[in-house]
């Protein structure tokens, strides 16, 4: 009895998980900071305040990642380091593929909106992400 209701909720929990829709995947442009991050065993760190932001950009699937680091002036510090991203579908999962000059990995996609991002590594770790919505001026590169 015990191994039947384990199934049947094993059966409801796969049923009821959604997959991330591939054409709303340029969602994923802009900027993005991570909120908290929960490792595979469970434990929880939450950031509240970020000074390093993620940026992404993509076209048709493709395009890159790169931390930009925000200024009290409303600019960005950048550097010409970034990592070329692919994505793509692989067993109902979206998979986005990170390739530098220091290495490469994968990582699956699990959710994705407007306003939030979880993003998930090979070791089962959890990263969130809130949308970071700047203002601009593009006379200046400012952001108001």
């Amino acid at each position: 009895m015990k191994k039947s209701l384990l199934f049947l909720l094993a059966i409801v929990f796969v049923g009821c998980s959604h997959k991330v829709d591939i054409s709303k995947i340029d969602a994923i442009n802009g900027y993005w900071q991570i909120s908290k991050v929960i490792d595979g065993e469970g434990n929880k760190k939450e950031y509240p305040i970020n000074e390093t932001y993620d940026y992404f950009q993509i076209k048709n699937n493709k395009g890159f990642h790169k931390k930009v680091l925000w200024q009290p002036d409303g600019t960005f510090l950048v550097n010409d380091l970034q990592e070329d991203l692919n994505i793509f579908v692989k067993k109902d999962d979206v998979v986005l593929d990170f390739s530098s000059k220091f290495g490469k990995h994968q990582d699956r996609l699990e959710s994705i909106s407007d306003e939030e991002m979880i993003i998930v590594s090979k070791e089962a770790v959890k990263f969130y992400y809130s949308k970071v919505i700047l203002n601009s001026d593009d006379k200046n590169g400012k952001t108001n």
